[in-house]
């Protein structure tokens, strides 16, 4: 879908891509291998319909979740409860990543993260929810838990 006016789209930290045209943009993302998490976020937009911005979401939601999914396994540093802890990428969606770490007693915790970059802006999720979550429960039957609550 073509059109007069432009969509400025970052792609990752370094690289923000004029859109005039979605197919093209479709099968630039198919191809390109830098997009980092900082993707999909729309920086301007100038005389594009509403039909193309339904459109380009879809694109930019299904690549996310594609991109998403390649972080689970991921580990990193996150700032929780007074100190530094080790924590896993367990599950992913469009929205970003569930997180589990654990703390020195033994006791483990989910959080929502949006972005790998910023693991420190969360939202707190008990299990019961994650599992039963649309977003991150199918995953979650699979995933290497440190605790593996029997939750079905």
């Amino acid at each position: 879908m073509s059109n007069k006016g432009h969509v400025y789209l970052r792609i990752n930290k370094n690289y923000v891509a004029t859109v005039r045209d979605l197919n093209s943009l479709a099968s630039y993302l198919e191809k390109v291998g830098d997009i980092d998490d900082g993707f999909g976020e729309i920086v301007e937009v100038s005389n594009v319909s509403e039909l193309f911005l339904d459109k380009l979401h879809r694109i930019i939601n299904r690549f996310k979740a594609i991109q998403n999914k390649k972080s689970i396994g991921n580990h990193l540093q996150v700032f929780r409860n007074q100190g530094e802890r080790w924590a896993e990428v367990v599950a992913t969606s469009k929205n970003g990543f569930l997180v589990e770490y654990e703390m020195p007693n033994g006791t483990t915790a989910l959080n929502v993260i949006k972005s790998l970059r910023r693991p420190n802006e969360y939202k707190t999720i008990t299990y019961k929810k994650a599992f039963a979550s649309w977003e991150f429960g199918l995953q979650l039957q699979d995933a290497q838990l440190i605790n593996n609550p029997q939750i079905h």
